[in-house]
């Protein structure tokens, strides 16, 4: 864990609420989308995103030093999930309500029951990650720094560096594509890290 994401978990052990609406906003989408694979059904996604959002809250004095706040989030995710998909009633209406049929269900249950999102996991994407951002040129670098950690749009990484938008895609294209490869082992939960 970064410098600035570890003063961000200890604001949220503080019960500081400020810190807690940044990784809300942060991390909502990704969650949503990590969910809505599994939930194709829009209430029933944002409900165990939100569930997910009240355990941290909830059990945020209770949090080890160490913990890694992306697994932690995305393994209650993951969690609730599967108790969701096991429960008769959840079932019956993801059944009633959506085109998903009992092979899938079977498959995305078999599929989240072997995600990984244990520290162990993140910690080695994060490596995996910072080496291969080490060996992105300079410029491709610094435009994927812009607009995944630090949520630039492509008009303002573009703005800002004085070069076209179309260039700009070029490089995030390019950096997707290496860390695709790099991550490839990891891609089930992975590729819900950089949606912003």
């Amino acid at each position: 864990m970064n410098e600035s994401a570890r003063q961000l978990f200890e604001r949220i052990r503080s019960s500081d609420e400020a810190a807690f609406k940044i990784v809300y906003n942060k991390y909502y989408s990704r969650l949503y989308y990590f969910v809505f694979e599994f939930f194709p059904q829009k209430d029933i996604a944002e409900n165990i995103v939100q569930d997910t959002f009240f355990i941290l809250w909830d059990k945020r004095k209770k949090l080890n030093d160490n913990t890694n706040l992306s697994s932690y989030l995305f393994t209650v995710a993951k969690n609730n999930c599967l108790y969701r998909l096991r429960d008769k009633r959840y079932r019956q209406k993801l059944f009633a309500s959506s085109d998903l049929d009992v092979l899938e269900f079977e498959l995305n249950l078999e599929t989240l029951g072997i995600i990984d999102t244990s520290a162990f996991a993140f910690r080695e994407i994060e490596e995996i990650i910072e080496k291969v951002l080490e060996g992105l040129p300079k410029q491709c670098k610094k435009i994927f720094e812009l607009s995944r950690f630090r949520e630039m749009k492509n008009k303002e990484i573009a703005q800002q560096l004085n070069i076209s938008e179309k260039t700009v895609e070029g490089h995030i294209t390019k950096s997707l594509k290496i860390l695709k490869e790099a991550l490839k082992d990891f891609l089930p939960i992975v590729a819900y890290l950089f949606i912003i």
